[in-house]
């Protein structure tokens, strides 16, 4: 390989060796048009011409080292006799920086494979990633998703024997009102003993599980003087499944009986919570 460097002013082309260039830290004067320029800044590298018939013998003449330009350049002169060897046109060679790229025979094949495994790998995670979020919601919504969708309810069934888990029905207590509640003391000689009565109505389109009761029991100044949070299983008449929920658009008359001892319990306070899942 031949090192080249161009004159910025008159493009002519120099073949030039390193030590030239660093005895004056690349300063060079064009032989042709005495423009003093940085070698370095447009060094190139040319390959060398296929090797021709040797020349009938004749006698070179003598040539002298560049000229030394003041104490920071180098002179580089195109010797008139030379005439360039055919691979190398110095007269309209032109430098451009562009990228140097190995011949076709060297270059390195395409391999389209490593970006299809790539996202082959990709593809699958992701899949696998929507699938787990798919399973977390149909664990944590399976209530939600029975009612909205009954025939959904076996395959969530044998999901949960795996899990050990239940299929409940939803729980909405604010789709739930009360229409009607009271408190009665039945038996006039134990004034302690009280019955709390109320009217659940839903206002849902598919069946909702019981809710819990929250009972504040108050007295004649309506202060608190005993709290209880009753369970389904706890408030329904016996023989009634706590698991089947109110029906849609259904009425349900719940009762409680209670032994408020000698708090003196006067008035109650009731309201409706989400039951846990047990």
């Amino acid at each position: 390989m031949s090192i080249v460097t161009q004159c910025p002013s008159c493009a002519t082309t120099f073949r030039v060796t390193p030590p030239q260039l660093q005895a004056q830290h690349g300063m060079v004067r064009c032989g042709r048009c005495a423009q003093v320029f940085d070698g370095f800044k447009t060094l190139a590298t040319l390959p060398e011409a296929p090797p021709e018939a040797a020349p009938p013998p004749t006698t070179a003449p003598e040539t002298s080292a560049p000229e030394p330009v003041a104490a920071t350049e180098v002179v580089m002169e195109a010797p008139p006799h030379e005439v360039p060897a055919p691979a190398v046109d110095e007269a309209t060679f032109t430098l451009s920086p562009v990228a140097v790229e190995p011949p076709p025979d060297e270059r390195p094949a395409f391999d389209p494979a490593p970006s299809r495994r790539r996202n082959v790998g990709w593809g699958i995670g992701v899949a696998l990633m929507l699938c787990g979020l798919a399973a977390q919601a149909a664990y944590f919504y399976r209530s939600d998703i029975a009612a909205s969708l009954p025939e959904a309810r076996p395959q969530l069934n044998r999901m949960c024997e795996l899990l050990h888990c239940t299929v409940a029905l939803p729980q909405r207590p604010r789709q739930i009102s009360i229409e009607a509640s009271d408190m009665q003391a039945p038996d006039p000689n134990n004034p302690g003993l009280v019955a709390l009565t109320a009217t659940l109505r839903s206002h849902a389109t598919t069946a909702l599980g019981y809710p819990a009761l929250d009972v504040v029991l108050t007295n004649t100044k309506e202060h608190t003087v005993a709290r209880r949070i009753f369970m389904p299983a706890e408030y329904l008449v016996a023989g009634k499944d706590p698991r089947a929920g109110i029906a849609p658009n259904a009425e349900v008359t719940i009762r409680l009986d209670l032994d408020t001892g000698d708090l003196g319990a006067a008035g109650f306070r009731l309201d409706l919570i989400a039951a846990p899942a047990r």
